[in-house]
């Protein structure tokens, strides 16, 4: 999702092809103004009067549909499109003093103008201006009080309708570099997902993988067959490992909780840690609590085997009638049990946490050792 630039040809508030038509057959109100001089006006009257009605209409087109660019959204204060109104207004201030004809109809085009290319705090009092000029042009011509009125509604309504035009175009600009944005912050966000959810799964892998190696490699000699069987176990967690990073790769991955805490428990003994850990809980959980708890149990694993040097770890996991809490407790060091030194172990489980609206407690205990808590509401997170 992106949003592109201006094309060459058209600003930001260039009007499109079927709007330029439109304002091309609007210009037909004001050609009979035009031939009405060409029946009363002779001579050096004439020539200035359609002089400055090809003036105007030229003014009026380039000012509306004009190519001028604008490449940013800083378009109230282009003194171009100010100078060009200005030159609007008074030619259609000359036509009327010259008379003869009923030039009352060009305020409207002006008023149109200064909708579409002046900043909205200096147009509404701007169009009221035009709507009294308009107002008084017509009263020279005609004096007849509703057609007075009618023209002064009709010269601030059509100067409003532009502004509304000018705004229009303004926002959806501002919508598609906002949606742009947004785009980008969901790549980002995906990215950082897809991040956090490698170093959990390889983290823990690895961990297990260093394990097992460093204990065949002291069984190797005087028990080999137990090195063998460790050896196995390096190639099955492995092979879970690929299948686990193809499945996330794939974006089908879900932890589950029994899973997580059988293969906790098998991982901590292995390591000469004894396990205290409850059975997993009998019943459906909600896949989104069930998917945060059993990443849980992975970190605080992984934290353990790395960074505890404990003895003991106890494991438990209640569900309560509105939400579901795991408590990971262990011996050891306590203070330096934090994950990894990048913040990406416990800061991304708290991100997942945070994200169905649960709760983590991650600190050493008071009387040693570290606690880790995590409790995830059981309805649904919108």
């Amino acid at each position: 999702m992106s949003t592109q630039p201006c094309p060459p040809d058209e600003g930001l508030l260039a009007v499109p092809r079927r709007g330029q038509w439109a304002m091309m057959i609007s210009l037909i109100f004001i050609v009979g103004p035009a031939i009405d001089a060409v029946d009363k006006l002779s001579g050096a009257l004439l020539v200035l009067t359609l002089a400055g009605f090809v003036a105007f209409v030229a003014v009026y087109w380039r000012t509306m549909v004009g190519g001028w660019k604008i490449e940013d959204r800083t378009v109230d204060e282009d003194a171009g499109a100010v100078a060009r109104v200005l030159l609007l207004a008074a030619l259609a201030a000359g036509l009327a003093a010259i008379g003869e004809a009923d030039w009352s109809g060009l305020w409207c085009f002006v008023a149109a103008a200064t909708g579409l290319r002046i900043d909205r705090r200096y147009a509404i009092p701007a169009l009221f201006v035009l709507g009294a000029a308009a107002a008084g042009t017509e009263a020279l011509s005609d004096p007849h009080g509703g057609a007075i009125i009618s023209l002064f509604i009709v010269t601030l309504g059509v100067g409003m309708l532009t502004g509304g035009f000018r705004r229009l175009r303004v926002v959806n600009r501002e919508l598609g570099a906002a949606r742009g944005e947004i785009g980008r912050l969901a790549v980002a966000d995906e990215r950082l997902r897809f991040a956090r959810d490698l170093h959990d799964l390889l983290g823990h892998s690895l961990s297990v993988v260093a394990l097992k190696s460093e204990l065949a490699s002291r069984l190797i000699d005087d028990h080999p067959e137990q090195a063998a069987e460790h050896v196995r176990d390096i190639e099955a967690v492995s092979r879970r490992a690929l299948s686990e990073v193809r499945e996330a790769v794939a974006g089908y991955r879900r932890p589950l909780l029994s899973a997580e805490l059988a293969g906790a428990r098998s991982t901590l003994a292995a390591a000469g840690i004894e396990v205290d850990a409850a059975p997993a809980p009998v019943g459906e959980l909600p896949p989104d609590a069930e998917a945060v708890l059993a990443w849980a149990i992975r970190e605080g694993a992984t934290n353990i085997l790395r960074h505890s040097e404990a003895s003991h770890v106890r494991i438990s996991v209640a569900v309560g009638a509105r939400d579901a809490a795991l408590e990971l407790v262990d011996d050891g060091c306590g203070g330096d049990e934090t994950g990894d030194g990048d913040g990406t172990g416990l800061a991304g489980l708290a991100e997942r946490v945070a994200r169905v609206r649960g709760r983590m407690d991650a600190a050493p205990n008071a009387g040693g050792g570290f606690r880790l808590a995590v409790t995830v509401p059981l309805e649904a997170v919108s």
